[in-house]
């Protein structure tokens, strides 16, 4: 498999536009960059390395290739990672025109990945990265990837970390993914790289001011500069009968595992909270016919995030789906050694064979000293991630400005595995010399009954609310307005225009505007 091979004609590949070919069973992806009659013709991979979605299906966007799924971003001129959920970059394959015509070696381009990597001495010999998640991962490959050449060291709590845990309430309790097989983050290249050492082993306690820190085996060590990036911690129901057993959180592999292992088909399942991670986990059971009841005391799911009209939207999609919604609260769990009922404040009581808590989290920031934390217990930072200097924190932990639809800064939590990931790249970025500052577009996927579900943006509040469709149509989008500018779309079926739309409201958008790119 080598020489030279021809893929299509150049007029077959308009200017700003992408197709996917097979040439001798590679997948190709071309891409004409060119303006008008100008052509800039690039070959990649044709499938986005972090879940392998179809990249001819995502949007060409400010020399931006962007996945249709995750919403990763690539350079369309080296192929290089610009936004995670992916953390490497795309395979280039040579590309040469003659007669018209596009062809392509399929021999990996060794000149343009030679080209990116270069090594940045920087002043910083040893960083380390507390936390074993999705933004500890990304900024680890941040730091490899951008050449950092002193000693990388991430401390996971977890033996399995990093791996992906989105898996844990879309895919492991339905039976589709047993728990060995969730798949890891970090990308081969950076798990061996021989800079990086990563510690199963949990952080007991960090000092911000000396950057000093002790671990649980008793170790202790200071470093030149540190990411706090230790997530949340769910919250347990503190109501009598909480010791009971298969009363669970779910966060860990251990936790999705046990969940599976005790659930079959017909037992009754109890979710308490109505959030994000409790719909899917009900999606997820449902698939496998757990009979699932939602105990909650406000009626609507998902309300804090996208209102009392589209949550109620959201619940008939559930019911629809066999799930029963109880508006209540969990006053007692009761049972001898597991729990077999729980009793609400309304007098009734539910059978369950297990109880998921879903009723929040508190960020994971017990264990820093030197610093005060917010009354959330979150850890306020600039737009660069930093809190002190050298010291940064990204995640659910981080409290950051972050810029409205409506032109104004306020400081805000977000608690989303990928905008983690962004604000962990810039915090790498940081710690390898550059001034990059947080300006991404915030954004979550979620999936229930096997669609996924995009949200883009960050709407506190709205004055307006534009539906074309319902939740558990094959398509459907809502935008949130105020003041005639787009605040945040929440979609399904619009691959292509929602990756368009993670680059257009960089800027401010208007509403009128993203309803014509969605055609609503």
């Amino acid at each position: 498999m080598a020489g030279w091979i021809k893929a299509l004609q150049i007029e077959a590949l308009p200017a700003q536009s992408m197709r996917r070919v097979e040439l001798e069973g590679v997948a190709v992806l071309l891409v004409n960059a060119g303006a008008g009659p100008r052509v800039d013709v690039r070959a990649f991979a044709a499938d986005c390395p972090h879940a392998g979605a179809p990249l001819e299906q995502g949007a060409l966007c400010a020399g931006r290739i962007v996945c249709p799924w995750h919403k990763a971003a690539f350079a369309v001129d080296s192929g290089q990672w610009l936004e995670p959920p992916a953390l490497e970059g795309l395979t280039t394959y040579p590309v040469r025109i003659e007669s018209e015509a596009v062809f392509v070696d399929l021999e990996p381009d060794r000149a343009a990945a030679a080209k990116a990597l270069h090594t940045r001495p920087g002043a910083q010999r040893r960083i380390a990265i507390i936390g074993g998640g999705a933004s500890g991962a990304a900024a680890a490959a941040t730091l490899l990837k951008g050449g950092f050449s002193g000693e990388l060291t991430l401390f996971a709590a977890e033996p399995r970390a990093p791996y992906d845990r989105t898996c844990l309430s879309k895919f492991v309790p339905a039976g589709e993914m047993p728990p060995g097989d969730v798949p890891p983050i970090l990308p081969q290249a950076v798990a061996r790289d021989p800079r990086l050492r990563i510690e199963q082993v949990e952080v007991t306690r960090f000092d911000v001011p000396t950057k000093h820190m002790t671990l649980a085996d008793g170790r202790q060590s200071a470093f030149d500069a540190v990411l706090i990036a230790t997530g949340s911690a769910p919250l347990r129901p503190d109501i009598p009968g909480a010791e009971l057993g298969r009363v669970f959180t779910l966060r860990t592999i251990g936790d999705a595992g046990a969940i599976l292992e005790t659930l079959s088909p017909g037992d009754p399942a109890v979710i308490l909270g109505d959030s994000f991670i409790g719909l899917e986990t009900a999606s997820a059971l449902r698939k496998r016919d757990v009979e699932v009841t939602i105990v909650a005391p406000s009626g609507a799911p998902l309300q804090r995030a996208l209102g009392a009209r589209v949550g109620a939207l959201m619940r008939e999609w559930h019911e629809a789906n066999g799930v029963v919604f109880r508006r209540a609260k969990a006053v007692r769990f009761e049972g001898t050694a597991n729990v077999e009922s729980v009793a609400l404040d309304d007098g009734r009581t539910i059978r369950a064979k297990a109880v998921i808590a879903g009723i929040g989290v508190r960020p994971a920031t017990q264990f820093l000293s030197g610093i005060e934390l917010d009354d959330d217990g979150g850890v306020s930072v600039d737009a660069t991630m930093r809190v002190t200097p050298d010291v940064y924190a990204v995640g659910d932990v981080a409290r950051f400005p972050l810029d409205s639809a409506a032109g104004s800064s306020q400081k805000t939590r977000i608690e989303h595995w990928r905008v983690a990931q962004q604000q962990a790249r810039i915090a790498a970025l940081n710690m390898l010399g550059e001034n990059p500052r947080y300006e991404g577009v915030p954004f979550f996927w979620t999936q229930h009954y096997g669609k996924r579900v995009d949200y883009l943006g960050h709407a506190e509040s709205w004055d307006d609310l534009v539906i074309s469709g319902r939740p558990g149509d094959e398509r459907f989008g809502i935008l949130y307005s105020r003041l005639g500018r787009l605040q945040a779309a929440l979609a399904c079926g619009y691959e292509r225009e929602m990756a368009l739309l993670s680059e257009r409201m960089r800027e401010r958008l208007s509403t009128d505007d993203a309803r014509a790119m969605l055609g609503l």
